[in-house]
């Protein structure tokens, strides 16, 4: 038996409070891309590339994190967001980081008799540098070939911290551990940049398919990365 819990006003809100923004499991796509916009307007490309007008409206930012899909453009954003999942079951809720739900290809950690309750967002902190990136065939209404979700946090010149988010380089949306290893600690120089590229090739292996070759989803990421620098590098870097 199927119960649908989508007319339930708790699970459409979307709130932000001092230190996050929460997000309703069933709140619909286009009002948690809009908070999620205002928030960070550098998301605004995304947010407008995720879908129809109509397709926003109908679907819900819960609905396509549950999904899990490893080329769905929700998941990459807020995981480098550091996002935090709600999960219920009952009176019962436990939260673990969007990150940890994912196990593998349409697998995730849901238990038994649970539901996706809400999303917790990390309010925007003037340290970050926050970018992401849709590339597909078409400009909207299409599934991504890669989609990076890029957060770095800057201490002076330095980069203190980095959350490398990407979809469509696995068989989950995963963050680039290896990448973000090679700029933490480092100076926000092309030469820290062209070590994070290099180390994106240890982070992943993609797939070929008929929406891009493992070469081309390859090249795109390091050519996001580079884009992604450019973007947020230090004057006279």
């Amino acid at each position: 038996e199927l119960i649908s819990i989508n007319a339930l006003d708790e699970l459409k809100r979307v709130q932000a409070g001092s230190s996050h923004i929460t997000i309703g499991a069933a709140a619909s796509l286009e009002d948690a891309w809009a908070a999620l916009a205002s928030e960070w307007p550098s998301l605004r490309d995304v947010r407008l590339r995720f879908a129809s007008l109509p397709i926003r409206r109908a679907g819900t930012m819960g609905g396509n994190v549950a999904n899990g899909s490893p080329i769905g453009d929700s998941a990459p954003v807020l995981i480098a967001l550091g996002a935090t999942l709600v999960l219920q079951k009952g009176t019962v809720q436990r939260r673990m980081p969007l990150e940890d739900f994912y196990v593998d290809y349409m697998k995730n950690r849901l238990e038994p008799g649970e539901f996706v309750h809400s999303l917790e967002v990390p309010r925007a902190r003037a340290t970050q540098r926050v970018q992401a990136y849709k590339i597909s065939k078409r400009f909207d209404c299409d599934i991504s070939a890669v989609c990076a979700a890029l957060v770095v946090e800057l201490q002076g010149d330095s980069v203190s911290d980095a959350r490398l988010a990407f979809g469509g380089m696995a068989g989950i949306v995963k963050r680039a551990a290896m990448a973000e290893a090679a700029l933490v600690g480092q100076p926000w120089t092309e030469t820290t940049l062209k070590a994070a590229q290099a180390a994106l090739s240890t982070d992943f292996t993609p797939l070929t398919d008929m929406r891009a070759s493992a070469a081309y989803r390859m090249q795109v990421a390091q050519n996001l990365l580079r884009r992604f620098w450019l973007q947020t590098r230090p004057q006279g870097a």
